[in-house]
């Protein structure tokens, strides 16, 4: 693999991780789907056979994919590794001290695919027996799920865990507890893998002793425009202090010059900023069309007096254009009447990826947004994702990009 690089939403795709879905899919229940973040219930072998599909797509079109469960299986080989990883997933603090005892000490001698499973894929309360864990002790550490460790199931939207800007790093403070462990698993892959250890890439966000919860800052958040424009969402989920705390790390040690900061609702069906708005080309953008003029717009800067400049701007549209340096700039709005727009949107149509200039994939579902694009001149390729879908998370989402081509 090369080196990380990624100064564009759209340049070529090289090199991208994404997760196949696996056990933790399948541990959502109807009880405790909504403290998962989940709406709906995914049928596992399903969402693996459109899983498979994406990669292959992502593959046909010249990226490298990288899985990440194959990553971290990695990483657990060694043995100094697993056995830091399984102490901070398993401590007493989330799963009891009696129960971390028992469980970090056995499962530094199982095979690296068990550890794998249950770091992701949690710990019921019903397999505790066969760990030496009495039936009635378990009864009485497990929660009202019957988890004794939860299950990572957001795993499967890779953008939010970590997001690469230029050749550095964002390592994400997650928001919300049933995805905070994810951070753990994701920084042992960067910091131990052989593909990125050596790298000694910088790190814009994460290590920092302010840079974390509650400063959560999430990847769907964060969109790289160009090489002096990042654009973040300031919602439920990116919070106004890591956007401050970024945006002066970047202007100290990147070439990024240009921060814009879009308000957004916070509620669930504007989760993140790429679930009304995506770069599709170098001019074009997919956006649900409430995002142009009914939100705040700021633009940071580095300060000549201070270390960062705020100016409010009138809109979004107007923000772009000056820091694109375009005036034929292109809004695709999302397809269909008032509530078919509002059914797309819900449905991921605004959250396309970009394999390269002017090419997208989208869920087949969203055949309005899909067909105004193309009318734009934008090459659509679709994912029939009936049951990822259900996820609340679209093709952006699932990856995290690693590395893109500079753009002509």
């Amino acid at each position: 693999m090369s080196t990380p690089f990624i100064v564009s939403e759209i340049g070529q795709l090289r090199t991208v991780m994404v997760h196949r879905p696996g056990i933790e899919i399948a541990r959502i229940t109807p009880e405790n789907k909504e403290a998962l973040l989940f709406d709906d219930l995914l049928w596992l072998e399903r969402a693996q056979e459109e899983h498979d599909i994406f990669a292959e797509m992502l593959r046909s079109r010249g990226a490298e994919v990288l899985l990440f469960e194959d990553l971290l299986s990695d990483v657990l080989e060694d043995e100094a590794v697993r056995g830091s990883l399984i102490d901070s997933v398993l401590n007493p603090a989330r799963v009891g001290p009696r129960v971390a005892d028992t469980m970090r000490m056995a499962l530094r001698e199982r095979p690296v695919e068990e550890v794998r499973d249950i770091l992701i894929g949690g710990l019921l309360e019903s397999e505790l027996e066969e760990w030496g864990v009495d039936h009635l002790f378990a009864d009485l550490v497990a929660d009202r799920f019957h988890y004794v460790l939860r299950p990572l199931p957001n795993l499967l939207f890779m953008r939010d865990n970590a997001a690469w800007i230029g050749n550095g790093l964002v390592k994400s403070v997650l928001s919300t507890p049933a995805r905070q462990a994810e951070s753990t698993l994701v920084r042992a892959v960067y910091d131990h893998h052989p593909l990125f250890s050596q790298l000694e890439a910088p790190v814009w966000f994460g290590d920092g002793p302010d840079e974390r919860f509650p400063a959560s800052i999430e990847g769907g958040d964060v969109l790289v425009l160009s090489e002096t424009t990042v654009m973040i969402g300031l919602g439920e989920r990116t919070a106004p202090a890591a956007v401050e705390i970024l945006a002066a790390n970047l202007f100290e040690r990147s070439a990024v010059e240009r921060v814009i900061v879009v308000h957004l609702r916070k509620e669930r069906a504007v989760m993140h900023l790429d679930t009304v708005f995506t770069m599709v080309d170098e001019n074009k953008f997919n956006v649900f069309p409430g995002i142009l003029d009914g939100v705040d717009v700021h633009v940071i800067r580095p300060g000549a007096t201070r270390p960062l400049e705020i100016e409010t701007c009138d809109n979004l549209e107007s923000a772009l254009r000056v820091a694109l340096d375009h005036d034929d700039l292109e809004f695709i709005p999302t397809g269909g009447d008032a509530i078919g727009r509002l059914r797309e949107q819900w449905d991921d149509g605004n959250n396309t990826f970009a394999v390269a200039p002017g090419v997208v994939i989208a869920y087949r579902r969203n055949q309005e947004t899909n067909r105004r694009l193309r009318d734009h001149g934008i090459e659509v390729l679709e994912l029939d994702a009936s049951e990822l879908g259900r996820g609340r998370g679209g093709s952006r989402c699932m990856t995290q990009p690693i590395l893109r081509g500079a753009l002509s």
